[in-house]
């Protein structure tokens, strides 16, 4: 199991390789910059339903999320996290490519029902 340390020190990386700032996390998350600072700091414990806006978010299975080794970014995170370092997306831009995103995983899972 991993610590709040760990979860937060993760969660951080995550947010990092995804180009997005703890500003956009916290709109996303609909708590202040303050509470994602503590969470990614391991001073504040993450509830079940951040935790699952996070990995939507960050559109990975929270199973990844709290596994001691995170998987590797998907194609489409690796693109959009080209293109936000290259400054040519905005956050809104990027908020809607992982809105897609999201979409798209939604649809692939109804397919297989």
């Amino acid at each position: 199991m991993l610590t709040l340390s760990q979860i937060g020190k993760q969660l951080k990386e995550i947010r990092k390789e995804l180009g997005l700032s703890q500003e956009f996390v916290s709109k996303e998350l609909d708590v202040n910059r303050q509470a994602i600072i503590a969470i990614e700091s391991g001073k504040r414990k993450i509830d079940s339903f951040e935790l699952f806006k996070l990995a939507r978010l960050y559109n990975i299975n929270i199973e990844d999320l709290m596994a001691e080794k995170k998987q590797a970014v998907s194609n489409f995170q690796e693109a959009v996290m080209h293109l936000r370092k290259k400054n040519l997306l905005t956050d809104k831009e990027k908020s809607s490519l992982l809105e897609f995103q999201k979409i798209s995983d939604d649809y692939e899972f109804l397919k297989q029902l």
